[in-house]
């Protein structure tokens, strides 16, 4: 073997492995070529971006390397993936307290099957490739089954689909309409047979809901809690009536009886549906429409903190015996060399280039929306995998399996869901059903319902914000009138659609989730279902891999990670003996539940007579730094990793996500041991990843909802002029450009100002500036200005309110 290492000008052979080197001020760091060989098929209009954004920082070589170290023909690869491809080469932290740390995994994992050859028995029983709710659920399934169990997954856990759900563990109420309408169709009479199966298979479908809701808030009590929805009716009769059915129609009238029905569904294990008059709601829920609320019908539903749950089911599994690790992604499937099927696959570690076997005796795609992309690597291994034509035509010949459903949503500030009481709208302008629900003190609006192919950088699309700000609306007083300037974040998730692609012709097509295997290659696949019914599906797939006379599955007694020693005191308790904050008490013992006393150790002391321990990373947030030394025992690689699904900082408020990245980013450098390159190229991924959250200033473009008007300019305009007085003067331009992030220079502030203030008198009015606007599409200041508003968004109250960080805030 050989080992080649970047010089500047050449490459010079010197040893026993591939490796390349780039250069960063002056200082050499290696990149394995495996590592680079993913980075490099991203776009590179990606990293072209990422080099404009930020030119002259100590990445804009680093990029530059990834994008002309090789000319690959390989198919364009995700541009989220891009991003985390970046190597850190992280030194070893321990785990959380009994667990084996991530680099103690990694060593399980390689030494596991480099100890056997193809034709052995490989050490693994299954590997499961994908750690959502769905993968890392069915590692902690087989585990428990006393399995031999390896799981890999080639992002953070729950970095995809299983963060950013609706936050609800829902019994399924829409599925009682459906199974309904099915039941009452015309095809009772013409087709009874297969009418009859369809409403049992839907009604199936809400127990089994039912169940699992049951088992979460009775089993998970650290992760879940119960929260009231309020379906408020205006009226005694719905034309056009939901669900296309004449019945549904009188839901104002039959909502009470049937949320009875639905709560005997959990066998009234769950707080109890009830009505409120008119007055009642509107004491309830001040911010009611003024318009005719004849009643509102309450009931209750499950909630958890989505990313965290699939966390405690990824430590549950590691601390199960399970072989667990994220940033390992699958490169390439091995075959036996006697019988065709899928032995093992191929994998690297994303965060130092290594790459490696692992063997098993089965194999389990649990990639979600991703699926599909798995599933190519089974086609392609049936011919030349160097071929770029054989993978063009094994994708072309492939049935999907998958489909995409992109959700956009939304969260505003906490002030519109009182009392901790959410909305649901069953009947919006287009069919769907919106939440609006109280949810980490904030209020979360949501979804939206598009197909959509998946990507790992989503950027929610604007006329879906602006449609779902819309809908809010419809409810509330006109006196609180919902701005866009509301929204602190914004993001968009994926629900996989899932079909079986192996069934004979005519079979019965599967309403729920789907288990598949590949006759030719064995591997199976599991995809489609929802949050609710995580512990089922694993359950079922590795019935799958067992057979009719394995092992049976212990996992609905099984309480996950954290709730050993959690109590609904824990807050107080936490409060006692750190003196910190009861929001930072509260958030602690319900996101780690009896682990909360591990992390309250690594607290710091704020040096205040109140709290005495915990500094906050974000104003008016509960995470604290101790947070961060955590996230990188609970095997956080990256500051996004911290942001996103440790805590939920950039799911909750863009603004202050962004604030707190350096925080982070000098915490995790000391854990982690990351050098100030290493550093500095995390700091500028991780604000890459926050920035694809939307926020309260809209980006418009591609938006056709509404376009750039006087209006907006004007908005513009009142903006800026922070005194009010009737014109911009030079001081609030130059404040402007500084609070956007591109300081200009007194030369450039002098030329700037002089293309606006044609009357040479140190003041520009609105019309001057509307004048300007429409003619300086040349100017650099006013490029750069219109792209910053993206042509304007928000008005001026709007951006007088958004607080610290953010515009002239």
């Amino acid at each position: 073997m050989l080992r080649f290492v970047a010089t500047p000008n050449t490459m010079l052979r010197t040893g026993s492995r591939q490796t390349l080197s780039s250069y960063n001020n002056g200082r050499v760091k290696s990149l394995s070529v495996r590592s680079l060989s993913l980075a490099k098929k991203s776009s590179k209009r990606v990293l072209a971006s990422l080099q404009q954004d930020y030119e002259g920082s100590v990445s804009s070589k680093f990029f530059s390397s990834l994008s002309s170290s090789s000319s690959s023909s390989s198919p364009e690869r995700d541009p989220g993936l891009a991003l985390s491809s970046i190597p850190t080469y992280p030194k070893e932290v321990q785990g959380p307290a009994g667990l084996p740390s991530r680099a103690e995994q990694l060593r399980r994992l390689k030494e596991a099957s480099s100890s056997t050859t193809l034709t052995e028995q490989p050490y693994y029983d299954v590997l499961i490739v994908g750690g959502g709710a769905t993968g890392a659920g069915a590692a902690l399934d087989a585990a428990t089954r006393g399995l031999k169990v390896a799981c890999v997954e080639r992002g953070d856990f729950a970095s995809e689909t299983s963060s950013r759900s609706t936050k609800l563990i829902w019994a399924g109420i829409r599925y009682m309409a459906t199974a309904s309408v099915s039941l009452l169709s015309p095809k009772l009479f013409t087709n009874p047979l297969d009418t009859l199966r369809d409403f049992y298979g839907e009604m199936k479908m809400v127990y089994n809901c039912h169940r699992e809701r049951r088992y979460m808030t009775s089993k998970q009590r650290h992760l879940c809690n119960w929260v009231p929805i309020a379906i408020p009716f205006t009226s005694w009769h719905v034309s056009p009536p939901p669900f296309g059915h004449w019945l549904f129609g009188f839901f104002p009238v039959l909502a009470p009886f049937v949320l009875k029905l639905y709560d005997g569904l959990s066998a009234f294990t769950c707080p109890p549906s009830y009505t409120m008059g008119k007055k009642k709601a509107k004491l309830a829920f001040p911010q009611l429409s003024d318009k005719d609320v004849k009643y509102c019908s309450v009931f209750y539903e499950a909630q958890h903190n989505d990313s965290r749950t699939n966390i405690a089911i990824a430590l549950s599994a590691a601390e199960h015996g399970a072989h667990i690790a994220n940033y390992v992604e699958v490169t390439d499937l091995i075959q036996h060399p006697h019988t065709d099927k899928v032995a093992g696959v191929k994998v690297v570690d994303r965060q130092t280039g290594d790459a490696f076997e692992i063997k098993a005796s089965k194999i389990v795609f649990a990639g979600g929306p991703f699926t599909d992309m798995l599933r190519q690597m089974e086609h392609k291994a049936k011919g030349d995998s160097s071929s770029d034509d054989v993978t063009t035509a094994a994708t072309d010949s492939m049935t999907p399996a998958v489909r995409g459903a992109a959700g956009t949503h939304l969260v505003l500030p906490g002030y519109y869901c009182p009392n901790n009481m959410g909305l649901l709208d069953y009947n919006t302008s287009d069919g769907r059903f919106l939440f609006f629900l109280p949810w980490e003190k904030h209020t979360l609006v949501g979804t939206t319902d598009t197909k959509s192919d998946a990507k790992t950088l989503p950027a929610p699309p604007e006329d879906e914000v602006q449609w779902l700000l819309n809908e809010c609306g419809k409810y509330l007083s006109d006196d609180l009138m919902v701005r866009r300037s509301d929204v602190l974040s914004a993001w968009v998730g994926w629900r996989p659609l899932a079909v079986d692609p192996h069934l004979p012709p005519g079979a019965p097509v599967s309403r729920d989730h789907v288990i598949s295997e590949n006759p030719k290659s064995g591997v199976i696949f599991i995809a489609g279902g929802k949050w609710t019914t995580w512990r089922e599906m694993a359950e079922e797939v590795v019935d799958r891999v067992v057979g009719p006379n394995g092992p049976k599955s212990k996992t609905l007694d099984l309480t996950l990670f954290g709730g050993e020693g959690y109590s609904r005191s824990l807050d107080i308790q936490l409060i006692q003996k750190h003196g910190m904050t009861q929001d930072t008490a509260e958030h602690l013992a319900k996101t780690y539940g009896g682990n909360a006393w591990e992390v309250c150790e690594l607290s710091q002391p704020t040096k205040m007579a109140w709290p005495r321990f915990g500094i906050p990373l974000a104003r008016g947030y509960p995470y604290i730094d101790a947070e961060v030394v955590y996230a990188c025992r609970e095997y956080a690689c990256t500051i996004e990793d911290v942001l996103s699904r440790r805590t939920r900082l950039a799911f909750l408020n863009k603004e202050a996500a962004l604030s707190a990245v350096e925080r982070v980013a000098n915490i995790m450098a000391v854990e982690l041991g990351w050098s100030e390159d290493v550093k500095a190229e995390q700091i500028i991924v991780a604000r890459k990843y926050v920035e694809s959250y939307a926020g309260r200033i809209p980006k418009k473009v591609g938006a056709s909802l509404r376009e750039a008007t006087y209006e907006d300019l004007k908005d513009i305009f009142e903006a800026i002029d922070r005194d009010c007085n009737g014109f911009l003067d030079r001081t609030e331009l130059g404040e402007l450009a500084e609070a956007l992030g591109f300081p200009l220079s007194v030369e450039e502030l002098d030329e700037a100002f002089a293309e606006m203030d044609t009357n040479m008198n140190g003041r520009v009015s609105l019309q001057s500036f509307e004048a300007w606007w429409n003619r300086a599409g040349d100017s650099a200041f006013h490029r750069r200005l219109s792209s910053e508003l993206s042509l304007g968004g928000t008005n001026a109250e709007d951006i007088r309110t958004m607080g610290g960080g953010v515009f002239l805030g």
